[in-house]
């Protein structure tokens, strides 16, 4: 029983540990303001989907996977900005309004996994769910100047759909960049 207990406290430790972002350069404090408004841009033009060509791997999948995947990825972006206006409702705030906005950021989405269906099935929540890398550029849109990079690499709970897993693996990139915020201090 006490291998048992601290098998899963392993794979507990390691699966927090994965969800992780950081910033790589600059400063993150001009964010916490609470009339900061920031417009988000996903950036999709160089991701690999379980290391394929995003086109490759959903004609492989078949015909439903293209036909749902405009709508996930929609699911997923708009879930990340409810979240990250839910954590971060102290400081910046993300907008649609391009005259309000002061800053932008700019996220590169480098790798998208999927996870494990199976993996959910037989293991519910002690199974890693979709896997997201990439950077972030935060740009002052005053005049385009980059305040920060930010790398990333989150990967959100187990679940049972495709629309599911890449839904919490953005709220899992929403929480980490509202807690950097949350952490910047002026220089």
């Amino acid at each position: 029983m006490k291998k048992i207990f601290m098998l899963l406290a392993a794979v507990l430790v390691s699966m927090t540990a994965w969800a992780d972002a950081e910033v790589k350069d600059g400063n993150l404090a001009p964010l916490k303001n609470a009339d900061a408004r920031v417009l988000i841009t996903w950036d999709y033009s160089k991701m690999t989907i379980e290391d394929k060509a995003p086109a490759e791997f959903l004609k492989e999948k078949g015909p439903d996977w293209e036909k749902d995947y405009p709508a996930e990825v929609s699911a997923g972006e708009a879930a990340f900005d409810v979240l990250f206006n839910k954590k971060d409702k102290k400081y910046a705030q993300i907008t649609d309004d391009d005259e309000a906005a002061q800053y932008e950021f700019i996220i590169h989405v480098d790798k998208f996994h999927y996870g494990s269906l199976g993996a959910a099935i037989a293991f519910g929540g002690f199974a890693r769910g979709a896997h997201i890398e990439g950077t972030v550029e935060v740009i002052k849109l005053a005049d385009k100047s980059k305040i920060a990079s930010i790398q990333f690499e989150c990967s959100g709970s187990a679940a049972y759909s495709n629309e599911a897993r890449r839904v919490l693996a953005y709220q899992d990139l929403a929480k980490d960049l509202a807690k950097l915020i949350g952490k910047a201090k002026a220089k």
